[in-house]
């Protein structure tokens, strides 16, 4: 390689060192994350059930279920007093536990950097996913789709419901206003109300003639 070519190399360098980076400045600045993207996983531990569904749906045996202590918790869990705890050495982020969870309390969070040098620093009790969730997930309810359709249970009212009650109301309203309108009598009652009264008039007429020729 020749002078020439040794000093566009050199001002290539120096010229990329002042520039800004051409790849995205991480991890001085987070990547942006879609809405509904799989991060890891957090636990509502307090509306836990123990059904263990989400321990027998897991394909890579990352979940288990671990035994809560009431006095530890503070709060009483569930009848089998057990939650999931994970292991994200072996977590693939699926998605199927906190789909299949009933009461819908896992959830999928934004946090994506959890790498660490001990292995055992993922593995994640009941209570280190409560953590989570306390502080990622519970502050920030309305960002996570699957909390925001059905929390602990319990189906969020839609607009749906509301459209319905409000027709029934409008229904309700126009009957009492039906019911307080005076019922009108058809042309047919009225024609056959005149025609007995005129039968009636006949025979009274005929009734005071028999009495004059008397």
């Amino acid at each position: 390689m020749g002078i020439k070519e040794t000093f566009s190399v050199f001002g290539y360098g120096i010229k990329e060192a002042v520039s800004n980076r051409a790849t995205y400045p991480y991890p001085d600045k987070p990547l942006p994350i879609q809405k509904r993207s799989r991060g890891m996983l957090s636990l509502d531990l307090e509306n836990c059930i123990g059904c263990e569904l989400c321990f027998k749906i897991c394909p890579s045996d990352a979940i288990r279920m671990q035994k809560v202590d009431f006095k530890e918790a503070g709060f009483h869990t569930n009848a089998r007093s057990e939650a999931p705890a994970i292991d994200f050495n072996k977590c693939i982020f699926c998605g199927l536990c906190s789909e299949i969870c009933p009461p819908k309390v896992l959830h999928h969070t934004h946090k994506y950097d959890i790498s660490t040098d001990k292995r055992k620093e993922l593995v994640y009790s009941p209570f280190q996913l409560r953590e989570v969730y306390e502080k990622l997930v519970k502050p920030y309810e309305d960002e996570y789709d699957i909390i925001k359709f059905q929390k602990a249970g319990q189906p969020q009212k839609t607009e749906t419901n509301a459209t319905v009650q409000t027709e029934t109301q409008n229904n309700k309203v126009s009957e009492n206003n039906a019911a307080s309108i005076p019922i009108k009598p058809s042309d047919s009652n009225s024609s056959s109300l005149a025609e007995k009264e005129s039968k009636n008039d006949k025979i009274d007429n005929t009734d005071n003639t028999a009495q004059k020729i008397k």
